[in-house]
């Protein structure tokens, strides 16, 4: 059986808001990633200071990923 329009409406902005939370994760996070391996390389005595930088950005892009998930949930099962 097809869906009515409005689930399918709801189905495809929750695939929309998944799928722009983990782009939006991943290239956050690649350029912060690349960003610290210049840092390590250009100041290698800061690298333990730089790495946990790298580690709280990691935690926030496990953050933003997370959320757009739930939202997508939200949308679901409202």
């Amino acid at each position: 059986p097809a869906l009515s329009p409005l689930a399918s409406l709801r189905y495809l902005l929750a695939i929309l808001v998944a799928a722009t939370s983990f782009v939006l994760g991943f290239v956050y996070f690649g350029r912060v990633a690349k960003s610290g391996v210049e840092a390590i390389g250009r100041n290698p005595l800061a690298g333990k200071t730089i790495q946990v930088g790298v580690f709280l950005n990691l935690v926030l892009t496990a953050g933003i990923m997370s959320g757009g998930l739930l939202l997508a949930y939200i949308i679901l099962i409202i």
